[in-house]
């Protein structure tokens, strides 16, 4: 009999009978975010771990590494002992279900997200007096989506991605500067993000340490696809931060009519 053959076969049955089922477990195991105790800070915690990257860790028999943690970047580089704490002790959110919220007794940083339209910038008032009352640092945000290489009528490149993503990220920063230079009294910075809004703004915020995230609802244009229905609860699930939303006047004034 063909050695090479009596391999084949045992491989493909391993991968069969051991390897999938193994990744499919941890995939589903990881694929929704955890809450849980933080052993070292004693406060609650969400973590995410990737789902893909943990499948394969367990089929080669390593651990899995958190993703992302609602308590960096203070803990950044923790041991992630977490990941080894009794079941009871990990709980997995269903879907559609809001992390509890350490109530904020001090906040020293608010993440504002905006998208580039006045109905956005509706926030900025009502975040530059908690920042002049607590002395907050207000970290102004624009996510933008990601680019493409730019190409003439006969397809030829004109403009690299490099490029075009460097004009896109200068431009954001510059609508942000002058947003920051109107919110006198108040120390502010600034940071462009490019990909996904939610994940963005999740993703700055907790890098940030952000105690807050601010940011207006309105109903048609820009931060209206954002923040409507789905994606604030995206955002509800995403990060134990606490969200304040401020109602644009448009939106206000829908309310009013609809007797609200």
């Amino acid at each position: 009999m063909n050695p090479w053959l009596v391999l084949s076969a045992l491989v493909a049955i391993a991968l069969v009978y051991v390897a999938i089922p193994v990744a499919v477990a941890a995939f589903r195991q990881w694929r929704r975010p955890w809450r849980l105790t933080c052993p070292r800070a004693g406060t609650v915690a969400q973590i995410q771990v990737d789902a893909a990257g943990a499948a394969l860790a367990e089929v080669f028999g390593r651990s899995p590494e958190i993703d992302r943690c609602s308590l960096w970047p203070a803990l950044l580089g923790c041991r992630q002992v977490c990941l080894s704490l009794p079941g009871g002790a990990r709980v997995q959110m269903r879907r559609g279900e809001a992390p509890p919220r350490e109530r904020v007794n001090g906040v020293r940083s608010i993440v504002v997200p905006l998208d580039g339209t006045p109905d956005s910038e509706e926030v900025l008032p009502a975040v530059a007096e908690i920042a002049r009352r607590t002395g907050a640092t207000v970290r102004l945000l624009r996510v933008v989506a990601p680019v493409k290489e730019v190409r003439d009528d006969d397809d030829r490149v004109v403009v690299w991605v490099h490029q075009e993503s460097t004009r896109v990220e200068d431009e954001a920063l510059g609508y942000l500067k002058r947003l920051a230079a109107g919110l006198e009294g108040v120390a502010v910075e600034n940071a462009v993000r490019i990909g996904d809004v939610a994940t963005g703004i999740v993703e700055e915020s907790e890098a940030a340490g952000a105690d807050l995230i601010a940011l207006a609802v309105h109903r048609r244009r820009g931060l209206a696809r954002v923040l409507g229905g789905g994606m604030a609860g995206r955002l509800r699930q995403a990060t134990t931060i606490p969200l304040l939303i401020v109602p644009s006047r448009e939106r206000a004034a829908a309310q009013a009519r609809n007797g609200r």
